[in-house]
C-alpha cells in the first residue's frame, strides 16, 4: 500500500509540478535569470514528501523537523500550493537589504588579494586559475607548501568554499585561512608543521558568478552541489553535460590524489558527511564502509567550535548526509565514491549572508577547527608504492581488506595516504600489470601514520627466493667446535636475470656481525652492521658455498641471506636465515 500511495504521488506531482529540474535552464546557460528562483519555507513536510520533491529537481537547502528550506521556480510557487504544499517566501537577504555586501570582498577584490600574497610569499604560495566560470571569471586555488613548485611525499588537502553564491561566509574565512597559514610558518609550531608536511590547495569562491549575482546558482542555473556525479542517480564519473565550474574541479581532482577535503556553506551550523545518497531514497542513514571515521573526523572540527558543538538541531554539531535530507550530486560523495578522497560538508552559520561584522567572530569560532581537521590527513598508513625492480613510481589502489572502498597513489610521486582509526588491518595493494600484495597486522595508533612502503612485481615476474642452509639444513643446527659448519646460499627463479638487485649475507656472531663479500674469490670481514655483498645483476645461483671451516668459538651464530628489490636500502624484502650453535 505504501509503494502504491508513493508512486500515485510522484505521478500527480508529474503532471502537476513538471518532471523536469526545478531550474528548467538549458545546457548553455541561456535566459537563466536568478530572480526567477524563489527561496521558500515549506511546513508540515514529512520524509516522504521531501524525497518526492527531491526527485522531480526541487532543491531542498534544509530540514529541521517537519519544516524544509527549499528553492523553487517562482511560477511553480502556487503549483506547489494546489498540491497541498504551505509554503511561504523567504526575501532574498542581498535584494532586501545591499549593504550586506560591505566588508566582504568583490571578486575583483578576491583576485587582487590572492595576487599578493602568492607574489608576498614566492616560495609557499602558487596561486592557479583552473579555468573560467561561464562568464569569465577565474576560479582560483592557492597552493600553500614549504616546496610549494615540488611534487612531494606528502597527503594533499583542499577546502572549498561558496559553491553556492549566497553563501559567501566560507570565502572570507578562506582568505582568513590563508593569510594565517603563510604569516605563521616559522614561528608557530602547528602551522609549521602543516605547511612542511601537506600539500594545502584552498578555493576561496567556486562560483564567482553566482556571488556576483548574489544566487545559490551558477550562471548556467545550476547548483553546483547537486552537479556531480552520484553513485545511485548518476553513476558515471564523467564530466559530460555538467556545468562549467563543476567541469573544472573534476578535471582538476582528476589530476591531483586529494587525501581529506571539506566544503564551505552557510545556512545552518554543522558537520555533514556521507553518504548523502542512498538506493533507498527514504533510508534514515547511509553508512560508508568509514563511517566510525567520517563520525570521528567530523567531531575533531564541531569539538572545537563551540556553537555548532552544542546545537540544538544535531547532536555534537554532526549529522549523516541523508539522515538531514536526500541530496542527489553533492560532492562530498563525488570524492569519497570515485576519487578516495574523504570529504564532509560544513555549514558555518544558520545565516545564509550575515552581517560582515559577524565575521570576526565566526572566524574565531572555526579557526582552530579549520586546523585540527587539516591535521587528520597525516593519521592513518602512509607509504609508496613502486615497481619493486626499478624503484619508479606506481598508479596503484590501496583497500583495507573489509572495506568496500579504493584510495589511490599520486603517480607522479607513488605516495598514498589511507586515514584510518587506531587498530590492526590487512592492507591489499595493486596496480595494471603488477602482481596484487597484501599486508597482514599492520597496526596504526593514534598519533603520526605508520609507514608502510611497498614493491610490485610485474606480471610474469617472480619474487626472488633467497635459500640458506647450514650442513644442508635450514636449521637450526647444533655442532661441536671440532665439526666443520658448511653454508651454502641458492636463488631462484632464473626469471629475474639480469635485474639489478643487492645482495646481503652476513652472520650476527657473540664476535659481532661479519659480511660477506663475493669479490676476490669470496671473503669475510667485520662490519659494524651488515654490508652489500653484491650490487648487480640478479643471476641464478645454485647452491654457493660462502662458508666452509670448522673450529668456531662456542655460541651462537644467525646467518642471514637477503635480497634487496627495492634499490639502495636493505629492507629485508626476500630473506632467509639459519641458526646454528656451536657447543
Amino acid at each position: 500500500m505504501r509503494c502504491f500511495r508513493a508512486c500515485l504521488m510522484i505521478w500527480l506531482l508529474i503532471v502537476v509540478f513538471g518532471a523536469s529540474p526545478a531550474l528548467a535552464a538549458d545546457s548553455a546557460g541561456q535566459g537563466f535569470d536568478p530572480d526567477s528562483i524563489v527561496s521558500v519555507w515549506i511546513d508540515g513536510v514529512h520524509r516522504e514528501a521531501l524525497v518526492f520533491l527531491t526527485e522531480l529537481g526541487v532543491d531542498i537547502d534544509g530540514v529541521w523537523g517537519d519544516r524544509a528550506r527549499a528553492y523553487i521556480p517562482a511560477e511553480r510557487f502556487q503549483e506547489l500550493e494546489s498540491l497541498g504544499f504551505k509554503l511561504t517566501a523567504i526575501p532574498n537577504p542581498i535584494k532586501r537589504n545591499p549593504g550586506l555586501r560591505a566588508g566582504y570582498h568583490t571578486f575583483s577584490e578576491l583576485t587582487a588579494e590572492l595576487q599578493s600574497i602568492a607574489a608576498a610569499h614566492p616560495n609557499l604560495c602558487r596561486l592557479e586559475s583552473i579555468g573560467d566560470s561561464t562568464n569569465g571569471r577565474e576560479l582560483w586555488f592557492m597552493k600553500i607548501s614549504d616546496n610549494v613548485t615540488q611534487e612531494e611525499d606528502e597527503p594533499e588537502f583542499k577546502y572549498i568554499s561558496t559553491m553556492h553564491g549566497d553563501e559567501p561566509v566560507g570565502m572570507e574565512l578562506c582568505i582568513n585561512l590563508i593569510n594565517l597559514l603563510v604569516d605563521q610558518y616559522g614561528s608557530d609550531p602547528q602551522i609549521t608543521r602543516l605547511v612542511d608536511e601537506v600539500e594545502i590547495w584552498i578555493m576561496p569562491l567556486m562560483n564567482p558568478d553566482g556571488y556576483t549575482s548574489s544566487s545559490r546558482y551558477n550562471a548556467q542555473g545550476r547548483d553546483l552541489n547537486r552537479d556531480f556525479p552520484d553513485r545511485v542517480d548518476d553513476p558515471y564519473n564523467t564530466t559530460t553535460g555538467r556545468g562549467t565550474e563543476t567541469r573544472h574541479v573534476m578535471n582538476w581532482a582528476f589530476n591531483k590524489s586529494s587525501a581529506l577535503s571539506a566544503n564551505f556553506h552557510t545556512g545552518a551550523l554543522v558537520v555533514n558527511y556521507p553518504y548523502d545518497s542512498d538506493p533507498n531514497p527514504w533510508a534514515s542513514y547511509s553508512a560508508t564502509p568509514d563511517d566510525a571515521l567520517f563520525r570521528e573526523q567530523s567531531l575533531t572540527y564541531s569539538r572545537l567550535n563551540a556553537p555548532m558543538y552544542n546545537s540544538h538541531s544535531f547532536n555534537n554539531g554532526i549529522t549523516n548526509g541523508i539522515a538531514w535530507y536526500l541530496v542527489y550530486g553533492g560532492m562530498q560523495d563525488w570524492n569519497y565514491v570515485w576519487m578516495g578522497c574523504n570529504e564532509v560538508t560544513i555549514e558555518l552559520s544558520n545565516t545564509k549572508w550575515p552581517s560582515y561584522s559577524q565575521i570576526a567572530g565566526l572566524w574565531n569560532d572555526n579557526r582552530d577547527a579549520m586546523l585540527a581537521y587539516m591535521e587528520l590527513c597525516l593519521e592513518g598508513v602512509r607509504g609508496s608504492v613502486t615497481d619493486a625492480v626499478s624503484g619508479m613510481p606506481l598508479d596503484a589502489t590501496v583497500e583495507v581488506v573489509g572495506k568496500d572502498h579504493e584510495v589511490y597513489t599520486d603517480p607522479e610521486v607513488g605516495d598514498y595516504h589511507r586515514m584510518l582509526l587506531p587498530g590492526t588491518y590487512s592492507l591489499r595493494f595493486s596496480a595494471s600489470g603488477y602482481q596484487t600484495k597484501t599486508f597482514f597486522g599492520v597496526s596504526v595508533g593514534s598519533g603520526d601514520a605508520t609507514r608502510l612502503d611497498v614493491g610490485l612485481l610485474q606480471t610474469g615476474l617472480s619474487e626472488p627466493v633467497p635459500d640458506l642452509k647450514v650442513n644442508g639444513s635450514n636449521g637450526p643446527i647444533t655442532i661441536n667446535t671440532s665439526q666443520n659448519l658448511t653454508v651454502t646460499v641458492a636463488l631462484n627463479p632464473a626469471s629475474l636475470n639480469g635485474v639489478s638487485m643487492d645482495w646481503w649475507v652476513f652472520v650476527d656472531t657473540p664476535m659481532g656481525i661479519y659480511s660477506y663479500s663475493a669479490g676476490g674469490g669470496g671473503r669475510w670481514r667485520s662490519t659494524a652492521e651488515p654490508e652489500r655483498t653484491y650490487s648487480g645483476g640478479l643471476f641464478n645461483l645454485s647452491s654457493t658455498s660462502v662458508l666452509s671451516m670448522s673450529g668456531l668459538p662456542k655460541g651462537t651464530y644467525v646467518f642471514t641471506f637477503a635480497i634487496d628489490a627495492l634499490n639502495d636500502t636493505y629492507e629485508g624484502s626476500f630473506i632467509d636465515t639459519a641458526q646454528v650453535t656451536v657447543n
